[in-house]
């Protein structure tokens, strides 16, 4: 009965089968549907060829492997593709790394020596090297493990290659073959231009054919060498691409501080090194290198990871950007400003330090002012509050030996002390910003003091001479006269730039960076080691050492 029954299901089958083959509509014979049916048999048999065990079955293999079990012959060829799967029972740990992982891959190298390892399970172990992920786990034993297992791919590759039939070939064996590098110490060099230049068509195919996750390893670490490459950019080429780098940053975050670390310190080489906005905003966020005002409170430590004149320099991006915002944001609301905007920039380059002590005010009006809450938001961490006077706020920087507090609105006078001698401690978290501590020079302990009444920019200009602080730049009044010859006096000759970076070159770790280009600047020579010879040949020359800077710089 059974038969039968069996038998008159295929009969109808084959009939079915029969009046599609009949029909008019199939275009049965055409050479295009031929074709399709062609493909449709190469993905199948494709599917076969790459097919492994049962995710479960590599499941319980990995968990038992944890567990300290011994793997019959079954489970150490299941488990290959579960060696960087997350096992619950476990509190998530993988394979990789571990004491049972080294006996595995002793196994599998023996087993590689003899000609015995199965090509699938080296496949297998393929997608465990492609779906591990830094970002979840990242130790050092497990990184360890990861990079043993891309060793032993790496070495035993030929022979899995080697006894590839060429009339059957895997498609991911094609891929490998035209690929290999994906199993060396550089895995992305081949294809991070094209990443960084948002042509993503080469890495997504080889991606889909590898099977690579999102998660995995390979695009954290294509993001790095995108910046590496960019790296190699001449000056407006690679700050061109410092806002596409950012966004790679954000995306696979994994190596962001080494990125990070490469983009500062190749920016610090450009000769014009004025602020990058979207660079400075991105680093100094609280959520990523935060500011770096708060390196010394040992806070923002990953500024550690640059050099002081890196550092100083970002530093000096804050400080210009804390400068501005003060007036143009904060002061310019009260219509305090006075000119002193204008006149503080004269002093921009010396400005070693500064804080913003904002009022309850400026507090209440970052939720409904965008200037206001990105300012906050650019200084949290580092600002402080003002607890007595709530409509005003302060502004604190320092200028070599002394601290400057200006208020953002009349009738607060600007006090200037000595550095060493602070009547408050600078890092407070919150002042009354009167008498007490900020607004102390009313009781008459300051260096001097500055009152905005006419004029005072003339007075203010006086009394900072007499504390030694000179302005960065001469006025234009000064130029036109430094300009004409001065009876009986020599006019001191320009620097011979070309000259001047044939002597710069021939001391290790020294560079020249010509400040003047934008025309903001001044021409600086960096040498971090201090050669005696180059700091002669600089001061005949006319360049002067800045202490604060760690520099050379040439006295105009």
């Amino acid at each position: 009965m059974l038969a039968t029954s069996a038998l008159s299901r295929l009969q109808q089958a084959l009939e079915a089968a029969l009046e599609t083959m009949s029909s008019r509509e199939s275009g049965f014979g055409l050479a295009h549907l031929v074709e399709h049916q062609a493909k449709e048999a190469e993905r199948t048999f494709q599917g076969y060829l790459k097919s492994g065990p049962k995710a479960e079955d590599a499941y319980a293999a990995a968990l038992a492997l944890l567990r300290g079990r011994e793997l019959d012959a079954w489970q150490r060829d299941v488990v290959a593709s579960a060696l960087s799967m997350p096992i619950k029972e476990q509190n998530g740990a993988i394979a990789l790394g571990t004491k049972g992982f080294q006996s595995l891959l002793k196994e599998y190298e023996r087993e590689s020596q003899n000609g015995d390892l199965w090509r699938l399970t080296w496949n297998g172990l393929l997608c465990s090297y492609l779906t591990y992920n830094p970002a979840y786990y990242g130790g050092n034993s497990y990184r360890e493990g990861w990079i043993e297992l891309r060793d032993f791919l790496f070495r035993s590759w030929p022979k899995v290659e080697k006894s590839c039939n060429n009339d059957f070939v895997p498609r991911w064996i094609s891929v490998l073959r035209q690929e290999p590098d994906v199993l060396t110490e550089d895995p992305v060099r081949r294809y991070a231009k094209e990443y960084l230049a948002g042509e993503v068509s080469t890495v997504k195919a080889l991606a889909e054919d590898l099977g690579i996750p999102q998660t995995s390893w390979f695009w954290h670490a294509l993001v790095l060498g995108s910046v590496r490459q960019a790296a190699q950019f001449n000056d407006k080429e690679f700050r061109e691409a410092i806002p596409r780098l950012i966004e790679l940053v954000r995306s696979h975050p994994v190596f962001r501080d080494e990125a990070i670390e490469l983009i500062l310190n190749r920016y610090y080489e450009c000769e014009d090194t004025t602020q990058d906005k979207i660079l400075r905003d991105f680093v100094i966020d609280a959520s990523v290198w935060k500011n770096p005002k708060l390196r010394e409170a040992g806070i923002a430590t990953a500024w550690h990871r640059v050099s002081d004149a890196v550092w100083k320099m970002v530093l000096s991006w804050v400080n210009e950007a804390n400068l501005k915002e003060f007036f143009e944001i904060l002061a310019a609301r009260n219509q305090a400003d006075e000119g002193r905007l204008a006149f503080w920039t004269k002093y921009l380059k010396q400005i070693q330090w500064t804080r913003l002590v904002f009022g309850a005010e400026t507090m209440a009006l970052k939720s409904r002012d965008k200037g206001v809450r990105d300012l906050i938001a650019r200084e949290e961490g580092a600002y402080a509050s003002l607890t007595k006077k709530t409509g005003v706020d302060a502004f604190m920087m320092q200028l070599g030996g002394y601290v400057v507090i200006e208020f953002s609105k009349k009738p607060n006078a600007c006090y200037v002390y000595k550095a060493n001698e602070l009547p408050f401690e600078p890092y407070d978290k919150n002042y009354t910003g009167g008498s007490e501590d900020l607004a102390v020079g009313t009781n008459g302990e300051f260096a001097t003091r500055i009152v905005h009444t006419p004029g005072w920019e003339s007075r203010a200009h006086q009394s900072l001479l007499q504390l030694g602080i000179e302005p960065d730049v001469k006025s234009t009044s000064q130029r036109t006269r430094a300009a004409s010859p001065v009876p009986g006096e020599k006019n001191k000759p320009d620097v011979d730039i070309d000259a001047l970076r044939a002597l710069v070159s021939k001391f290790a770790d020294a560079h020249l960076r010509d400040g003047r280009l934008n025309g903001r600047g001044r021409l600086w020579v960096n040498d971090p080691r201090q050669h005696q010879g180059l700091a002669k040949e600089l001061k005949s020359r006319g360049f002067k050492w800045s202490t604060n800077f760690d520099g050379w710089y040439y006295a105009e």
